[in-house]
């Protein structure tokens, strides 16, 4: 299934080059484009975008972004250091939304490690595996020290993350 966005390329670059020109207002064009509320702030963004990264940064995205554990923290740092806001950061590394950052940073000041994503989709369809109890208790405790980390313990083992999940609670 693939992705549809609300506005075109054409919606946002005509929208962008109105704004930038003068010839109508982010609340003009808002309106015209029948975005609510936050309409304008949202026209903001684009141009803000446009201005740091060109045409490209309004261009639809097939899937979403995935960044890496030291990108994430080479955000972070940028915002502890040089005090930049979420939205300029957003803009400065072309990233969707500032709420991504804002999220980045939470888990900084919980002093909760970045992670990279690795999703491994492979785990959540795959075959049942047969094991025996002493496997099981070996997978289980292989779970508990990863930090319940399911996912990683399913794909290290060949086996399904419904089956992990379980076979932890189970233990618990």
């Amino acid at each position: 299934m693939g992705r549809k966005a609300k506005y075109t390329f054409e919606q946002k670059l005509q929208a962008v080059l109105d704004y930038q020109s003068g010839k109508k207002s982010a609340v003009d064009i808002a309106f015209e484009l029948d975005m609510g509320k936050n309409g304008d702030n949202r026209i903001r963004e684009w141009s803000n975008l446009y201005e740091a990264n060109g045409q490209e940064a309004l261009k639809p995205k097939e899937r979403n972004s995935s960044y890496s554990k030291e990108f994430k923290e080479m955000v972070v740092q940028d915002y502890v250091q040089n005090g930049l806001s979420p939205d300029e950061l957003a803009t400065k590394y072309n990233i969707s939304s500032k709420t991504v950052i804002v999220q980045w940073i939470k888990r900084y000041n919980n002093h909760i490690e970045q992670r990279d994503y690795c999703p491994h989709p492979e785990v959540y369809m795959a075959e049942r595996k047969k094991t025996t109890k002493e496997e099981r208790m070996e997978i289980v405790q292989y779970c508990i020290n990863h930090d319940c980390n399911y996912k990683e313990t399913a794909a290290k083992y060949g086996c399904s993350y419904s089956q992990v999940y379980s076979w932890v609670r189970k233990y618990d």
